[in-house]
């Protein structure tokens, strides 16, 4: 390029950064005006100066360099990464030295507006429980709704929080949104969804666990683990949080009693005695009860694989039980 019209280009190119700059200086001095934020002026001027010496930094080093390759090689030489990354380096400085002072909007603005990074703007001001301007710029600028709903909910927007929530179907999460600000009706009408889906998909443990700890229907709790043990769909567990619901030792033995007259036969014999593994455990067991249904299951089924290693959780005092339950494998 000539000189001459080099020197064009560069008188256009700083006409046009002049004019941007300006229309910059304008807004700021606006809105500062209407916030009443003067301190904040000065830094976002000061920064606003140290881009417009960045600016011409660069042009300079472009066509300096361009002049030199030109004369040295014939051909054009373009700006360096070095150029770039100690221009970056001296933003993540900055940035670090606002968050050591805590102003943290100032360290997100460089973030946001020079280096083009909203994920670190947003989580510089999250760090700085600026709960609602981090949800902003998680959802203006990042595009992540539950990040943004997140930053909603710590700033107690509730009703922000509970539209994203919905947006991404996190039914449960509204739902105990909704128990947030006492609104029962509406939070139950989530959960409800949520404990549909569940049993829709055969998930009768996590849909009555639903039931019983936010919902406090433990009635309805029941209901779905029976079914579950009833189906086979995931039987033990069932069964055992199904036991959990009762919470002294009288009510715990009628309620086994029954459940083994009523809900057990020879198909599910095997899973019955597991569930009675598990509640032998309990403080509150009726330990003698158990095990004589324990070993009455496993006299009638001791042939049945698995059957007879299962006597050791109800006898622990017998060292001489283990080695008579190797001996009959072994005959088997």
């Amino acid at each position: 390029m000539t000189n001459q019209r080099k020197s064009n280009f560069e008188s256009k190119l700083f006409s046009f950064i002049f004019l941007v700059l300006v229309m910059k200086l304008i807004y700021l001095i606006v809105t500062s005006i209407i916030a009443g934020d003067f301190p904040s002026f000065l830094v976002e001027l000061i920064v606003l100066a140290l881009v417009v010496f960045a600016v011409i930094y660069l042009i300079h080093k472009l066509f300096g360099e361009e002049d030199e390759g030109r004369s040295r090689y014939g051909q054009t030489s373009t700006i360096g990464e070095e150029q770039f990354n100690a221009l970056r380096n001296h933003y993540e400085k900055l940035t670090n030295n606002f968050i050591e002072k805590k102003q943290y909007k100032k360290a997100a603005y460089i973030q946001l507006k020079l280096l083009q990074n909203p994920y670190r703007a947003a989580s510089i001001l999250k760090d700085g429980h600026l709960y609602n301007e981090a949800a902003l710029v998680y959802l203006k600028k990042c595009f992540h709704k539950e990040n943004a709903a997140e930053c909603y909910e710590l700033a107690r927007s509730y009703s922000k929080s509970i539209k994203l929530y919905t947006e991404l179907n996190q039914h449960e999460k509204v739902g105990d949104l909704y128990q947030k600000i006492n609104d029962s009706e509406k939070a139950t009408h989530h959960y409800q969804i949520v404990v549909d889906d569940y049993v829709e998909r055969n998930q009768y443990v996590k849909a009555s666990l639903l039931y019983r700890k936010k919902m406090n229907n433990i009635p309805a709790a029941n209901e779905l683990l029976l079914k579950g043990w009833s189906l086979n769909k995931d039987a033990v567990n069932c069964a055992n949080n199904y036991f959990a619901n009762f919470k002294d030792q009288a009510a715990l033995q009628k309620e086994i009693h029954q459940f083994k007259a009523a809900r057990t036969h020879e198909g599910n014999e095997r899973q019955f005695l597991e569930v009675l593994t598990h509640e032998y455990k309990k403080d509150i067991a009726p330990k003698e009860d158990i095990q004589e249904m324990a070993y009455e299951l496993i006299s009638k089924n001791h042939q049945k694989y698995g059957m007879l290693s299962l006597l050791n959780c109800f006898v622990t005092d017998d060292s001489q039980l283990q080695k008579d339950i190797l001996r009959h494998k072994t005959k088997k």
